[in-house]
């Protein structure tokens, strides 16, 4: 801007710069000296949109499960498609999510298993997780540290008779008594498991609900579920 000139006047000079440019000579000119400020707008704008989108099309969890230590490349979308079905989901508000493939290692110290820990641990405390499914050794090492809940408390007593030759039981810490109660159902050979092999290797895995789930009843619904055949 020249010396004593307002904005204003900066701003005629530069019409008057540009007013017998060709279209091109404009385009260039503009290029140059707008080419910055024209993108942050446009990566701005981009940016807001894809945030309201989220926020305005987010819907409420209606149950998550999880694999843990298991691998398998099945369509989980698809098969919770079908689950949404059966339990009566009211999709256009709820979504339901089975995450497969999830590693927790507590015998590592590397950046992946220790955000892995993490993350669970986290996504536990926020009452993401409903279910886990998992190895023996896995499954008992999240009962110990009172992850997971008493199914007594959230099955009903049909279910747990159903399941009763099933049933693991242990000591839930920090539940105000000393008896074991049942915090796992062995599924190896439930119709999931055996059409993705996902735990392939294994001779026991457990379904085990998380301790502060507020979906009791779509999880077991979950555990009816994986015992038919798709």
């Amino acid at each position: 801007m020249a010396a004593g000139n307002s904005v204003m006047d900066e701003i005629r000079e530069q019409h008057k710069k540009m007013k017998d440019k060709s279209l091109k000579e404009k385009f260039q000119y503009f290029w140059e000296y707008y080419r910055v400020a024209t993108l942050v707008t446009i990566l701005a704008i981009v940016f807001i949109g894809n945030l309201v989108y989220t926020v305005v099309t987010a819907k409420d969890s209606a149950f998550y499960a999880v694999f843990v230590n298991g691998y398998t490349d099945m369509d989980t979308e698809e098969y919770m498609a079908g689950f949404d079905e059966y339990a009566q989901i009211d999709t256009k508000n709820y979504s339901t999510t089975l995450e497969t493939n999830f590693t927790l290692n507590q015998d590592s110290a590397d950046t992946y298993s220790v955000a892995n820990l993490q993350k669970f641990a986290a996504q536990v405390a926020a009452q993401e997780v409903d279910v886990m499914i998992a190895d023996p050794d896995t499954f008992q090492r999240y009962t110990d540290e009172g992850f997971l809940g008493g199914l007594n408390e959230f099955l009903s007593e049909e279910t747990l008779s159903k399941y009763s030759d099933r049933l693991i039981y242990a000591n839930i810490p920090d539940d105000d008594t000393e008896e074991d109660v049942p915090v796992g159902i062995e599924i190896s050979d439930c119709a999931l498991l055996q059409e993705t092999q996902a735990y392939a290797g294994y001779d026991k895995v457990y379904f085990g609900i998380v301790v502060n789930t507020e979906h009791a009843e779509n999880a077991e619904k979950f555990l009816e579920y994986i015992f038919q055949e798709h």
